[in-house]
């Protein structure tokens, strides 16, 4: 028998950790055009990263976002080339993905679309020459956030959930950055009914 545990959060607070931490510590380090270091960043970091520091800034590296600058010692120093808000993510090929960009798209169209959209609208809205929403893209994104109380029914449509109306509640419009999905692992003491140790949740990218 599989135990399901619902857990009340109260808050969370972002890792000193990831590609999206060190991305902004990157921009921050830079803003004037400076250079910054492998040191920098394994400075600021939670311990226990060094691996995927490395792996980070290989990829940024081959995918000439950042360019390795001469050094007469072991000093990893690299120079920003290409400076973006978003944290860029490669793919296996070692060049920028657009993976997020669809759930970007989606959101900017709830942002704007104050009278309420259903699936169909979504999809079509967010979709561009580079990027096509799919119609179930759209509705698993929909359901995720109505789920979270994120999105509200406006209308229920007579042929199910994908004719809704939704729309975005004003409470829930806290920014341009979209809702992303998490995934977490957790132990769980079921004589006390409590959850063991810290609870890291990471991005479940599909």
């Amino acid at each position: 028998m599989r135990v399901q545990v619902k857990l009340e959060i109260e808050g969370a607070r972002p890792l000193r950790n990831g590609s999206a931490f060190w991305w902004q510590t990157i921009l921050e380090l830079t803003r004037s055009g400076e250079t910054f270091t492998y040191a920098d960043l394994d400075g600021a970091s939670e311990p226990y990263h060094e691996k995927q520091l490395g792996q980070f800034l290989r990829k940024l590296e081959k995918a000439g976002i950042i360019l390795r600058q001469p050094s007469d010692d072991t000093t990893r120093r690299f120079r920003l080339i290409k400076r973006q808000r978003t944290c860029p993510v490669i793919s296996v090929s070692d060049r920028e993905s657009r993976m997020g960009a669809g759930q970007q798209a989606m959101w900017n169209v709830m942002r704007r679309r104050h009278g309420g959209f259903t699936v169909d609208d979504l999809a079509l809205d967010a979709s561009t020459e580079d990027a096509v929403i799919a119609r179930n893209t759209a509705k698993q994104y929909c359901l995720l956030l109505h789920r979270a109380g994120i999105l509200a029914v406006q209308k229920a449509g007579k042929r199910g959930e994908t004719r809704n109306i939704y729309v975005l509640k004003g409470s829930a419009n806290t920014g341009p950055k979209p809702p992303r999905r998490m995934k977490t692992k957790f132990v769980f003491d079921p004589n006390r009914n409590q959850v063991l140790g810290d609870v890291i949740a990471e991005e479940d990218c599909p």
